[in-house]
């Protein structure tokens, strides 16, 4: 039985490397993949998207029936009607019926086409021909509770992604998000928050999920946060006296290393004053603007990086 179980394991790994070389380029192959830096939904990649909807398209009709015309309760196709009024109440910057045939002076709207993405995500089910309609010449569909299609349509989206070096994927939550500098994505993924501060998680947490979103609205938001993360860890051991607070985490958190509390108490002085010079917290006529989604990376990471090694000390403290 071992050994059965062990070449039928062996199989299956066999399968998936097939898969994977099945999957990729020539071009992949010998050059690597393409780095994944461009968030501009180009008009060959919002064709591919549209391509993508055209062939999953019987796969909405579960939630946008065409009903037979002997019994209108049993579907055999979806109601394209219903499918593009639905599309058009939820994404109004996006003309149906979707076609290819833009014109070439059409701007392709980026949040627009990647809420498409979402929209096609929630509303595949997968389809099954049923009994077939000898009058009408047609199959009376069913709908298994799998989701096989739901997990081709992702694959096929992120694959047209990945082959345009596009920084955005579609989850398996069904939300477009976006993969991130390595360095800073490594941090996240290790970045442990479980004070006894719940307030301070909280906005943590609110930050990280903003930091993976496609708009960049989301994403100033998520450096608003962790800005207010970085002011509330400063008050972790005094609400009531913040200098004082600051300066205990900041022993506490070197040991005994006199240049590491230089360094350290040099680091939060100058995350301070970016906090009050720049448009992160405060947004009067006077404060530096951000003008650029790098900058909002970098502030990001290194604020980040900060709050990572204090919560490391404090994750296990009471207030």
């Amino acid at each position: 039985m071992r050994y059965e179980v062990r070449v039928l394991n062996e199989l299956d790994d066999c399968d998936v490397e097939v898969d994977s070389v099945m999957n990729s380029y020539f071009s992949d192959r010998e050059l690597g993949k393409k780095e994944l830096k461009s968030e501009e939904i180009t008009r060959s990649v919002y064709n591919g998207i549209i391509n993508l909807f055209n062939e999953y398209e019987r796969n909405f009709s579960r939630r946008f029936p065409e009903g037979c015309p002997d019994n209108r309760s049993l579907c055999y196709g979806t109601n394209l009607h219903l499918l593009y009024t639905a599309i058009e109440a939820e994404i109004p910057n996006l003309e149906t019926p979707l076609s290819t045939k833009i014109s070439e002076w059409e701007k392709i709207d980026k949040y627009a086409t990647l809420d498409l993405v979402e929209f096609g995500y929630r509303n595949i089910s997968d389809v099954e021909e049923g009994n077939l309609h000898n009058y009408f010449n047609h199959y009376h569909l069913v709908f298994p509770e799998s989701e096989n299609a739901k997990q081709r349509f992702r694959e096929s989206v992120n694959h047209i992604f990945e082959r345009n070096g596009i920084v955005f994927y579609l989850d398996s939550d069904g939300m477009i998000k976006r993969h991130l500098p390595t360095e800073l994505d490594n941090l996240l993924q290790h970045l442990d928050v479980k004070s006894s501060d719940s307030r301070l998680n909280e906005l943590v947490d609110q930050a990280v999920r903003n930091i993976r979103s496609p708009k960049e609205e989301n994403r100033a938001h998520a450096l608003e946060k962790i800005w207010d993360a970085f002011e509330r860890l400063k008050t972790f051991y005094d609400p009531n006296n913040k200098k004082q607070s600051a300066t205990t985490l900041v022993k506490n958190v070197a040991g005994e290393t006199e240049e590491f509390n230089q360094l350290l108490n040099d680091e939060f002085t100058t995350l301070t004053s970016i906090g009050n010079k720049y448009q992160i917290r405060h947004f009067e006529k006077n404060k530096i603007q951000i003008k650029s989604l790098k900058q909002v990376d970098y502030l990001f990471y290194r604020v980040t990086a900060l709050i990572d090694l204090c919560m490391d000390k404090i994750n296990n403290e009471s207030s």
